[in-house]
């Protein structure tokens, strides 16, 4: 637990002996601060290195403890809180993050803009779990996207967002794709008079991401996604902090390695539920349990957990399970997940043979 003036990270990591993990776990406050032997620090700068706490053995081989760091070291770049979380250690092996207490740093993290009662207000719906399906494959036509968009907003979705694979590829450029998305949806409401809410993809080199965000909230789009281990984790936090005020949905694509293993990286629920959500996710796509990845259900409820928990006074982030969830399991994920969920389904949907609308309906009616 973090004190005034500190904040603290909770590491696992593994050790033959009581006295070898305390030795690591010292190296761990040394390498993230200081970077010199003990004895190489002068005597008035030993206060900037992370001091150990709580050590205790969490299995046979693993040992787990908190490293407290005065806030100092960081000053104010939430870069510079990212590299002293995981900096050079995360180049070592078996080191593993499995919780984190920005403490005094809190205010560097913007927090969710919008959370769970943010997008429901734009949906107005308020009692049961949202849709979400996404556009694509890549290769289709801004006109066959529009389509599909259509389609599935006459049936009644709650979320449309484009495939993460959507960039500005020539066969679907950013702009008019968009335009043309944003049409089809406003016409299909203006059918139905149910809101319907799309997250156009922006994941792209800072200076382009920032572009598109612009052009999306100009164009009429409701909400943005981005990959944030693509664009830098920063570019999340900057988006979450704009005036563009917009909803982000977060997506996965290239953090598996910083998850899947059970022996380093960072636990799934701290880096999904508690880092991108602090950064400003207000709903997070993560890999569903079951599905074509290799979550566990245990790992999914905990990033549930995460999302919506208290956390650094942040709001409430939507859990955004995805991945390979099927239209007729998805009344079971629900009783599993409950309410404050937003359910993501692609494939199951595409392959109905009564088509997008009536695939998109009957998503709705499993979720009451």
């Amino acid at each position: 637990m973090s004190s005034a003036g500190t904040f603290s990270i909770r590491y696992e990591f593994s050790a033959d002996t009581l006295s070898n993990a305390e030795q690591t776990a010292n190296e761990i406050a040394l390498e993230q601060t200081a970077e010199l032997p003990p004895n190489a620090i002068p005597p008035g700068l030993q206060h900037f290195t992370g001091t150990l706490s709580d050590l205790k053995q969490v299995s046979d081989s693993r040992y787990a403890c908190t490293i407290i760091y005065s806030s100092d070291v960081v000053g104010e770049d939430i870069l510079q809180f990212l590299n002293v979380m995981f900096g050079n250690i995360s180049i070592k092996p078996t080191i593993r993050i499995t919780d984190f207490d920005p403490g005094s740093l809190a205010s560097l993290f913007p927090g969710p803009m919008f959370g769970i009662d943010g997008i429901r207000s734009l949906t107005s719906v308020y009692e049961r779990p949202l849709s979400c399906t996404a556009l694509k494959p890549l290769g289709s036509s801004p006109d066959t996207l529009a389509g599909i968009a259509f389609e599935a907003a006459l049936g009644g979705i709650d979320i449309i967002k484009d495939d993460h694979g959507l960039a500005n590829q020539p066969m679907a450029r950013f702009e008019s794709r968009v335009k043309h998305s944003v049409s089809a949806i406003k016409k299909a409401e203006q059918k139905t008079g149910k809101k319907t809410l799309y997250f156009p993809n922006i994941t792209a080199q800072f200076e382009d991401l920032i572009q598109r965000a612009e052009l999306a909230l100009e164009y009429g789009a409701d909400g943005l996604l981005i990959s944030p281990q693509l664009t830098g984790l920063s570019a999340l936090a900057y988006l979450a902090r704009s005036s563009l005020e917009l909803p982000i949905m977060a997506h996965p694509a290239f953090s598996g390695p910083f998850t899947i293993h059970p022996l380093s990286g960072i636990a799934p629920d701290v880096y999904f539920g508690k880092l991108w959500r602090a950064l400003g996710a207000d709903s997070v796509i993560y890999p569903n349990a079951g599905g074509r990845f290799s979550y566990t259900l245990d790992q999914c409820h905990s990033i549930n957990s995460a999302c919506r928990g208290e956390f650094a006074n942040c709001r409430s982030a939507f859990p955004v399970p995805g991945g390979g969830i099927d239209r007729h399991t998805v009344a079971d994920w629900k009783g599993r997940y409950g309410n404050d969920t937003i359910f993501l389904i692609g494939g199951s949907l595409y392959l109905h043979p009564g088509g997008m609308k009536k695939a998109a309906a009957e998503f709705q009616q499993s979720l009451g």
